[in-house]
């Protein structure tokens, strides 16, 4: 059965030859969309096109992966129908390298191609991020070190003195770090740091009025006016009302025109001029009689719109306008200074860690885009243009498709655009995505590029370029996205979110479920009050976390009892599983382990898939603190944690006694107390002296041991890897740990080494929250509730989602920094008064912080979208709260609002995504109980009153968490006295005893082949096959002396031996080896011609000094004077001579034990010394160089003669050839024996 598209899906499918931007809804499939429109260029009749012709751009590797997958296996299925089509052939092979990529992949791809154009050493490997985050550490450091070394500082001077923020200069770096990490995100970044300096060279008021990022303050000022100006309208409507407050009028009137009047400003002076003269008097009383018939409700709440209106105005005029124009521009030179420092201190750090990367000829990601950009695109004064590399990769693209546009940044959309065809007139660039999913502000995306497009791109083909929405959502039922419409008409605009959430970008349902019977809203808002008196009565003084984790346990233990959900493989109805269930949360830290634990405290399996937690993870703690000793021991901190956390660990009590033993005898340090500690004759003495031992055992190793190595041999002398699996968790806990192994491994791999720079490594991971995730062991089957982020969960869909910790505040300290950063309006500084220390926020600073608070509030609306989406059947929004009463009460306002969308100023002073959901709930029917349980009324003429979309608000009261806990604690008491009471010498169930009994006895039948090897080298079958073992000192001649004075062959790495160290046992036999299998016969008529090739050999590279040494020229001379010899050299001159032969074969196991099943085949390997050809059959050759004691050449037939035999058999396998004799030839005795098979 085909698939069915909808009629703009067609539309996205089949439209060519113009520039489409699509803008796809959450579920909308695009995905399926996108992939098809590949298909069916690449099938396409009249002008098919090559897969590796189309550049194919995801913002994630697993993403590229699961979409060349998807075409792969399409391509194939298309092939079943028709096995002779040579396109789909070719397409089935040029798929697996195809441009199937993420932007990094197509960088390095364009980098490593015309590495040949730009200064780069194509060698280059990618850094790993800790490795970077190192570098860029010790480069900001080095860059500090050389300020405070100029003779001329005062600028430098003044600027840490101002923006240290402490006791240290820490602040400076990190400072350095971040600027050049925003400026890396633009094309030319040092000239957009260039133009953050000239933002503050203003140098009048006119200046100041005209500068670019004085439109931001403007169209700020312009929405808090038109919002003190709607307020003051409506408190009039209410004065106008017959039971409103009439003696509010004439001042109402008069405050409203003068703050209109501010709204017809047109320029920054103006605005100041006239919010200045704006005054609130004081409201008049009224006279008696008027009073009377007043409601007190009305009048009360056209006092409240009055006081925010004024509050608007006020905050307008204290943030705006507490200084002239003259002094903020003055402000602005004075700030000029340090952020002129800032800029040159990070120019100077890119210019030295650009040095330090070519040192180490390592890039990292932001690299690979401008190295890419300087292949691609010529900047020159007059402008950018394509390069002929541009211009080569474009002719070999015929489209551009990009997924997940808005998570672009302008690189990137410059990268993309050279290797497209618009320069030539070919508009080719596929771009989709959902700007209400742009949610990677933090890694300086820029949903503005997608935006902009969106607004300029027509709705009408036909053109050059075309946009087509999908909002038909194929993933929930209709009551969820009804639910989730209603909520996001409300807060989400243009005005903050980026995108006007209107009839066009609402989700409309498209998929049918089957029918069944509703008996509650799919949406549900459980609430929670955190200043309940019951709580704070609690003496266990459980968190607010704890509360709402226990509310959701208490609603997932309902829905397990009756919510059934569709079987995603039969499409029935089913009751839910655990697995069916997902706890989204905005912040995994401090919440994802509290959810965990409760959850699993009230029975219900539960586990946390994130990508942080690693380093907080008490095993890994541990560890880390074990090498932090290692490295340095007069460091109490990690001591007594590494102490503590060893399977054999100190108690806080011994841990005491040893620190007042240290105390006593005025030692500082707790390592020198436990050295006092290790003299006792005690049991604590005891446990010392076991514990230094350990450590002093393993700090010998740190000097000359990789770390992943000194990981092993501390796991191994303190057993704690053996240790922490016996924990519960402890299939998590081994996971944690090798995973550090593994790092550890990756480490050594970097151009940093040893123990000191391992631990700063992990130190800089845990400083820019570089976090691994706790290893995954969780499979897909699992039955267990998930615990995700929301980032996390971008993509993916859930039966039943809870979306968690709605009550937390948001998270807006970017914009509280004393410098703050903004990728278009540059650095934002204060003026710091050096004598008086006094700082004064400019107006650039205020237009910055406002910018920047406006952006991470509309990516936190965008956050909650994409949570929100996450739900196919049943969506449940959790948190607490405190003054709920008191919101209700501020809702009377909005309870009475019929226009769409909510207030700007109301979503603006949301602090949590609470605040909003329920600001938007406030004029829903499903409030109706909340506000009656408060005494207050719902307002049920409201438009808005019935929807669309069902809610059930739920307040959670404390009886219920003790009745769900009491509940809880019975049924494991219960459960416990059953367990004890339990009669073991009762059958219960005979049936599942016999199941039980059957698999615990049960013996693998095949036991005896996981003892056959897969494969064995013809001296391994050699060694089983004969009784005695083969001694490498007879075969090598290793001196007797030697062995007999108990003197042992100890490893030396190649780098490290002398050169003029004698070479003995396998190595003197390796020499013979080499000089037999790069001899020339045809050359060797006397022993100086032979002497002359050994020399050649070894300046040639081909044999080391020492192992020349070790040859015996005459015994080379002598085989190659032998008979034997002469009939090679007469082979080498026919080119039938063959050295150093490499083979693998199989044979029958019995053949190599007799005890080995018949039926299984083992690979033999090995390398035969030589053969030539006579005659049309072969003579097999192999040399030995073992010291024959009793100088009997049969001894050495006897030991070699299994190994000769497979090399025989190989022979004759490999070339079809019969084997007519076989030769061993001894180099001690000089001579040659013919081995009888």
């Amino acid at each position: 059965m085909g698939v069915s598209w909808t009629q703009e899906q067609r539309k996205v499918i089949d439209t060519r030859s113009c520039n489409i931007l699509v803008s796809a809804a959450a579920g909308s499939g695009k995905t399926a969309v996108l992939v098809e429109r590949i298909l069916q260029l690449i099938t396409d009749e009249h002008h098919p096109v090559d897969i590796d012709r189309l550049l194919i751009v995801t913002f994630t590797r697993a993403a590229a992966g699961e979409m060349k997958e998807r075409i792969r296996a399409a391509i194939e299925k298309k092939l079943e129908t028709d096995r002779d089509n040579e396109h789909l052939q070719r397409q089935s092979v040029l798929v697996h390298h195809a441009q199937i990529t993420t932007i990094d992949s197509f960088c390095s791809y364009v980098v490593k191609n015309y590495f040949h154009l730009i200064d780069l050493d194509p060698s280059f490997r990618m850094g790993d991020e800790g490795e970077m985050r190192l570098l860029q550490a010790d480069v900001a450091d080095k860059v500090m070190e050389e300020a405070y070394a100029e003779e001329d500082n005062h600028a430098f001077a003044a600027f840490v003195d101002g923006f240290s923020g402490g006791k240290t200069d820490e602040k400076i770096p990190e400072l350095i770090q971040k600027l050049y990490g925003f400026s890396m995100s633009y094309p030319y970044p040092k000239e957009w740091l260039e133009s953050c300096k000239k933002a503050y060279e203003i140098q009048d008021v006119t200046e100041l009025e005209n500068a670019p990022w004085m439109e931001c303050v403007k169209a700020e000022l312009a929405k808090e006016t038109k919002e003190a100006a709607e307020l003051l309208g409506q408190a009039l409507e209410i004065c106008q009302e017959p039971d409103g407050p009439g003696f509010y009028l004439d001042l109402l009137e008069s405050e409203k025109a003068a703050v209109e009047r501010a709204q017809k400003a047109e320029c920054f002076r103006e605005w100041k001029d006239l919010l200045e003269t704006i005054e609130f008097k004081r409201l008049p009383a009224g006279k008696k009689a008027e009073k009377e018939q007043v409601s007190p409700e009305r009048q009360e709440l056209a006092k409240n719109l009055r006081s925010q209106a004024k509050d608007f105005i006020k905050e307008l005029q204290e943030r705006y306008f507490g200084e002239t124009m003259e002094e903020m521009a003055e402000h602005l030179r004075q700030a000029g200074e340090p952020v002129g420092v800032l800029v040159d201190l990070t120019l100077r750090f890119m210019e030295l860690y650009q040095e330090k990367k070519k040192e180490k000829n390592i890039l990292d990601f932001a690299d690979l885009e401008h190295y890419a950009l300087e292949i691609l695109v010529e900047h020159i004064e007059e402008g950018d243009k394509r390069s002929n590399a541009a211009k080569e990769l474009a002719e070999q693209f015929a489209e551009i498709m990009i997924d997940e546009y808005q998570d672009s940044n302008l690189v990137q959309e410059k990268l993309l655009s050279a290797v497209s065809g618009i320069e030539d007139g070919i508009y080719n660039i596929f771009m989709v995505g959902d700007v209400k999913q742009s949610i990677y502000r933090f890694r300086l995306a820029r949903p503005d590029l997608f935006m902009e497009k969106f607004r300029t791109y027509p709705l009408e083909q036909g053109g050059e370029k075309l946009r087509i929405d999908l909002h038909r959502n194929f993933r929930s039922r209709k009551e969820v996205l009804e639910s989730v419409n209603y909520l996001f008409y409300q807060i989400m605009g243009e005005d903050l979110g980026g995108v006007e959430y209107d009839q066009d970008a609402a989700l409309y349902p498209q998929r049918e479920f089957p029918p069944k019977e509703i008996t509650e809203p799919a949406a549900e808002v459980l609430l929670l009050e955190e200043d309940d008196p019951v709580w704070k009565d609690q003496e266990d003084g459980q968190t607010a976390r704890e509360l709402e984790a226990k509310m959701t346990a208490l609603r997932i233990r309902e829905l397990m009892e009756h919510q059934e959900v569709l079987d995603k493989e039969t499409e029935q109805y089913r009751k839910v599983r655990y697995s069916d269930i997902t706890i989204l949360l905005r912040t995994m830290s401090g919440w994802a382990e509290t959810f965990k634990k409760v959850l699993n405290a009230s029975g219900i399996p539960a586990s946390v898939t994130t990508k942080t937690g690693y380093f907080s993870a008490s095993e890994v703690t541990t560890v880390l603190d074990y090498l932090q000793i290692l490295d340095n021991p007069l460091q109490d901190i990690p001591l007594a944690g590494a102490m503590r956390g060893l399977p054999d660990g100190f108690q806080f009590q011994e841990l005491a006694e040893i620190k007042a033993l240290g105390q006593k005898e005025e030692k500082a340090s707790l390592f020198e107390a436990v050295l006092l500690a290790e003299k006792l004759e005690n049991p604590l003495g005891e446990k010392v002296r076991r514990f230094l031992e350990v450590y002093r055992r393993l700090r010998s190793k740190v000097p000359y041991t990789p770390m992943h190595e000194l990981l092993w041999d501390f796991f191994d002398e303190t057993g704690f890897l053996l240790y922490q699996q016996a924990f519960v968790s402890g299939e998590q806990k081994k996971a944690n740990l090798l995973m550090l192994v593994e790092k550890a491994r990756a480490y050594e791999s970097t151009s940093y080494r040893g123990l000191f720079n391992f631990i700063r490594y992990i130190e800089n991971l845990k400083k820019y929250q570089v976090d691994f995730g706790e290893a995954n062991i969780l499979s897909e089957k699992e039955d267990t509730v998930r615990i995700m982020s929301i980032h996390g969960s971008k993509g993916l869909e859930f039966p039943v989602v809870f979306v968690a910790g709605l009550g937390k505040q948001m998270n807006l300290q970017d914009a509280r920094e004393s410098i703050v950063l903004h990728p278009d309006l540059g650095i934002g500084a204060p003026c710091v008064d050096e004598k008086f220390r006094i700082r004064t926020r400019t107006i650039l600073q205020k237009a910055v912080q406002q910018e920047i608070t406006l952006e991470s509030l509309g990516e936190e609306l965008r956050i909650l979208y994409v949570a929100l989406t996450r739900a196919k059947e049943k969506l449940i929004l959790t948190g607490t709260l405190s003054k709920l009463e008191e919101k209700l009460v501020g809702f009377e306002k909005v309870k009475h609002q019929e226009s769409q969308r909510l207030s700007y100023g109301i979503r603006m002073k949301g602090k949590s995504y609470l605040d909003w959901i329920l600001a938007a709930l406030a004029r829903h029917k499903a409030m109706k109980p909340l506000y009656e349980a408060f005494g207050q009324q719902a307002y049920a003429l409201n438009p808005w009153y019935d929807g669309p979309g069902e809610f059930l608000i739920r307040r959670i009261s404390p009886l219920e968490l003790v009745v769900e806990e009491t509940q809880l604690r019975t049924e494991e008491m219960l459960k416990k006295g059953e367990l004890l009471m339990w009669d073991c010498s009762q059958v219960y169930d005979r049936e599942l005893r016999d199941s039980m009994q059957k698999s615990f006895s049960y013996e693998y039948p095949y036991e005896a082949l996981g003892q056959i090897p897969a494969k064995l080298t013809v001296s391994e079958v050699k060694r089983m096959q004969q009784m005695e073992e083969e001694d490498s000192v007879l075969l090598y001649g290793e001196d007797t002396s030697a062995s007999n004075m108990g003197m042992q062959e100890s490893y030396v790495p190649a780098f490290m031996r002398e050169e003029a160290a004698e070479v003995e046992g396998a190595q003197r036999g390796t020499a013979y080896h080499r000089i037999l299998e790069c001899l020339d016969y045809t050359s060797a008529e006397t022993l100086g011609q032979v002497k002359e090739q050994l020399e050649a050999m070894v300046s040639g590279r081909k044999l080391t000094p020492a192992m020349r040494k070790a040859v015996k020229d005459r015994e080379i001379y002598q085989f190659v004077q032998s008979p034997l010899g002469q009939r090679m050299q007469s082979a080498d001159r026919r080119g039938e001579l063959h050295r150093e032969q490499p083979f693998v074969i199989s044979v029958l196991a019995n053949q190599i034990k007799e005890e080995y099943d018949s039926r299984e085949e083992i690979l033999i390997q090995g390398i035969m010394d030589a053969y030539f050809e006579e005659e049309g059959e072969l003579v097999l050759v192999d040399y030995k160089t073992d010291k024959v004691w009793n100088n009997k050449i049969e001894t050495l037939v006897e030991k070699y003669q299994v190994q000769l035999r497979y090399y025989r058999e190989a022979l004759e396998r490999v070339t079809g050839k019969k084997v007519k004799e076989t030769y061993i030839y001894s180099l001690q005795m000089g001579k040659a024996v013919e081995v009888v098979m």
